[in-house]
């Protein structure tokens, strides 16, 4: 019970800090997404088959997937404000129910903005506290579903404005680094997604957080590599 309480907490400290995730412009209708030509509803049942036995989990940026219907809902498993303690207390046994045999990972946009931990003191190294409760959330996921192939994935860049407005993201290359580490450990692929940013440099949404329509299929086309 203390730990769903200070969850609760953290929920409500996280939605003030980051109201950005509530705010995706990841909708249907926007970002000029149309889904009205052959080559555009081909392209998404190539993806709904290559990942059909595969899971995304993660934040708002990974629930954005769903907006954009380029693989089915049941594939997801995300919500605006996701942070790696609440995956590993509230969504382990849906991921588990789910049984894929490959989990897309994409945690820590709202991990590196938490002010406290279960105690309710401030944290003095979020991206250490974060860490340590991914390598706990892979870790209980492999517990029960042994066969399972791990991907993690990079937090994903923000612009100079988001950075000024939330300056806790000027440790998203520690925290990148950290998970690279994390993967080794944890014999997971580790997905480096600069190559992508490096390619596109127009494709954050207005509140530098999130992003527009087009980042999600460079963002699947990158990841059917490892489903292969």
């Amino acid at each position: 019970m203390l730990k769903k309480v200070c969850i609760c907490l953290m929920i409500g400290a996280i939605a003030l800090t980051a109201a950005a995730c509530t705010d995706k412009g990841t909708e249907k209708t926007s970002n000029t997404v149309t889904k009205n030509t052959a080559h555009e509803k081909k392209s998404e049942d190539i993806y709904k088959s290559i990942f059909k036995n595969s899971l995304f989990f993660g934040d708002s940026i990974t629930e954005g997937l769903n907006y954009q219907e380029l693989i089915d809902d049941t594939n997801v498993i995300a919500d605006a404000g996701k942070v790696t303690v609440m995956a590993l207390e509230e969504d382990v046994d849906k991921v588990v129910e789910k049984n894929p045999e490959h989990i897309f990972m994409s945690f820590g946009i709202n991990d590196l903005l938490m002010p406290k931990g279960f105690a309710g003191n401030p944290l003095d190294n979020p991206v250490k506290f974060s860490i340590d409760n991914y390598s706990k959330l892979i870790q209980k996921v492999k517990e029960k579903l042994p066969n399972v192939k791990i991907h993690i994935i990079s937090v994903t860049p923000v612009t100079d404005k988001a950075l000024q407005e939330y300056p806790q993201y000027k440790h998203i290359d520690e925290y990148n680094a950290k998970l690279k580490e994390l993967a080794k450990a944890e014999k997971a692929e580790y997905i480096d997604l600069s190559p992508i940013f490096d390619k596109d440099t127009n494709l954050h949404d207005e509140d530098g957080v999130h992003f527009k329509a087009n980042y999600y299929t460079q963002l699947l086309d990158l990841l059917k590599n490892s489903v292969k």
